[in-house]
């Protein structure tokens, strides 16, 4: 017993140093993308944890049906919200951005939805670059879950919400840590992803299934047609 009780007292410890190591491997991979010689293109695949993105990287990594440019580099960032920050340091060489989202449990992580994709729409390398971003919804072949045109709406009316909220009082801290204008779409209207620079687009997609590589498809032809 005393054993164990000793072992628990290490989790903070543990996860201090997992998280610790976490950043470390981001930012090599930063610095080994920013040292290339700028001919490879490099691609985001994002969103909150337990949306499908690892699964997502292992089948373009090794399934042959995917076509997809060969000088191309897709990054699969961390989930967690205490590293998703990092990633801003990926935007100044980034060509597109895969957002992908459970359609199975929206409602209750909108927010942190709308929180994640308000901030990469407001980061100035992704407005000045008008970096494109494809939407993954995930997990459509469940009973629960929202086709992509539901989705698309609560997520610009949550985004509008937030976009008040930041208006009303934290826009300058927003846009010292971004550099980009804050504020998203029209002043007097409703928020709509028609109204940024960016070109947004949703997909319905199950990414586990042998018979159905909606989503894997849609991915390369994004990456394909941007390079």
């Amino acid at each position: 017993m005393m054993e164990i009780a000793t072992s628990a007292s290490n989790l903070p410890l543990i996860a201090a140093v997992l998280s610790l190591l976490l950043l470390v491997i981001v930012g090599a991979i930063v610095y080994r993308l920013k040292s290339t010689d700028g001919k490879r293109d490099t691609f985001l695949i994002t969103g909150l944890s337990d949306s499908g993105k690892t699964v997502l990287y292992y089948r373009l990594q090794h399934e042959e049906e995917v076509a997809k440019p060969r000088l191309v580099h897709i990054v699969d960032l961390p989930g967690h919200e205490k590293l998703r920050f990092r990633f801003s340091e990926f935007t100044p060489i980034t060509k597109g951005i895969v957002f992908i989202l459970d359609s199975t449990t929206l409602n209750r992580n909108i927010r942190s939805v709308a929180e994640y994709l308000y901030d990469i729409l407001v980061n100035k390398h992704v407005q000045k670059r008008e970096v494109p971003i494809l939407v993954l919804c995930n997990k459509n072949d469940l009973l629960l879950a929202l086709g992509k045109e539901k989705v698309q709406e609560l997520v610009e009316g949550e985004i509008d919400r937030l976009r008040a909220t930041r208006a009303a009082g934290v826009e300058a801290q927003d846009e010292d840590r971004n550099g980009g204008d804050d504020f998203l779409g029209y002043e007097n209207e409703a928020f709509k992803f028609e109204h940024v620079p960016n070109a947004v687009t949703f997909v319905s997609c199950s990414l586990i299934g042998d018979d159905d590589f909606g989503g894997v498809y849609a991915v390369g032809e994004f990456i394909a047609n941007l390079t």
